[in-house]
């Protein structure tokens, strides 16, 4: 950050948001983006200001030139919120209200719009050392920031970091836009996007016709006292980045090569290991079964364990049935054993004993009551 930058950026991020500029009683809507008194109060609270400071502190703050872009839109609902509950709410004659029937303290109950999912890139533009001054405090908040009311936590650090650009629509155009992982394999992926932005028009110069008047700026919180601006809506072209954060890494089974001698050997271990026994019905073991395929090609003995072939239908059943991935079905642990039965007493009643080649290639569109629930074991997870 450089004493010279003027332009401060925020990152507005979150699973709700809520931005009102108008309230009619009990109902409280938001607007489709951050409305400047939100912000600016978000920035109070980074700077640990109290509402009876709020309007000398909001002096250097309300010339800020303010700029959103819309990186995310989201979708709006609507909540209900309650005021009041055992205390009682005031009346304009600064009584108590009291239901009437019961003669308790009334509770006030309120209709409240929310952005769910949203993401915002908001820009604040002016003089450097009101930026310098907002970037310290957002980068060390004494007061927890929230993005419209208490209830609606950031999900991303909200400092984004400061510049020095000419307009507010530089500094938009600037960074790059970043998709989330869930929008990596979109059909209109491409170099760049186009976002709605609403910039704040500069005072003094007359606004565009489309420019709409919006009574946002604060003059002190506690007293809804506000003043108008102008905001122009527009839109920019960006570059799109990398995603937010990198894919999770996919777990993949490798295949075995049962023709190598690694895996002749690794097997022959583990025979001997178990004395040639099954470790889940001590019947002659001619077979291993994988309880974790990690070291395919390296196989250890902790990796595999030795079974008879009736033990190793039902317990590859259980996984291919289930189309199990990182959790395998590892015979000696207690837990899984009831499954491992069950499956047995099935594999004998369908009379399909020797066929697990054969069932394991139709297991994923075989009738899914063939196969049992997967075992809830905690020793399986994560092989």
């Amino acid at each position: 950050m450089s004493s010279a930058d003027n332009t401060l950026f925020l990152r507005l991020a979150g699973p709700m948001q809520s931005w009102g500029t108008s309230s009619r009683f009990q109902l409280r809507r938001t607007d489709a983006y951050p409305s400047k008194s939100g912000v600016l109060g978000l920035l109070l609270c980074a700077m640990g200001k109290c509402r009876e400071d709020s309007a000398q502190a909001l002096v250097p703050l309300t010339p800020l030139l303010m700029g959103v872009r819309v990186d995310r839109a989201g979708s709006s609902d609507w909540d209900y919120h309650t005021a009041g509950a055992k205390i009682g709410i005031r009346s304009a004659d600064g009584k108590t209200k009291k239901t009437a029937s019961t003669g308790e303290f009334e509770t006030l109950l309120s209709r409240r719009q929310y952005l769910f999912d949203a993401s915002f890139l908001v820009a604040l533009h002016g003089h450097a050392d009101t930026i310098s001054t907002c970037a310290r405090a957002l980068h060390d908040p004494v007061w927890p920031i929230f993005l419209g009311r208490k209830c609606c936590v950031p999900a991303e650090p909200v400092f984004a970091g400061t510049a020095s650009f000419d307009t507010v629509g530089d500094a938009l155009s600037s960074v790059e836009w970043r998709p989330r992982i869930d929008a990596i394999d979109r059909d209109d992926w491409s170099a760049t996007r186009t976002l709605d932005t609403f910039i704040e028009h500069p005072q003094g110069t007359p606004p565009p016709d489309d420019a709409r008047l919006v009574y946002d700026v604060p003059r002190a919180f506690g007293f809804h006292s506000h003043g108008s601006r102008w905001v122009v809506a527009d839109q920019v072209t960006v570059t799109v980045g990398e995603a937010t954060q990198p894919p999770p890494a996919r777990h993949r089974v490798r295949l075995v090569d049962y023709t190598s001698p690694q895996w002749k050997a690794a097997r022959l271990s583990r025979l001997k290991l178990d004395k040639h026994l099954c470790v889940f019905c001590k019947s002659a073991a001619f077979e291993v079964h994988h309880v974790d395929y990690t070291n395919v090609g390296y196989e250890t003995d902790s990796d595999l364990r030795s079974l008879c072939k009736i033990c190793h239908d039902a317990c590859t059943m259980l996984e291919y049935g289930h189309d199990m991935r990182t959790q395998r079905i590892d015979p000696s642990d207690p837990a899984q054993r009831p499954a491992i039965l069950r499956q047995i007493e099935r594999l004998l009643v369908e009379r399909r004993l020797g066929r697990r080649r054969e069932l394991r290639e139709s297991a994923r569109t075989a009738d899914a009551s063939f196969f049992d629930d997967v075992p809830d074991s905690s020793a399986g997870e994560g092989h």
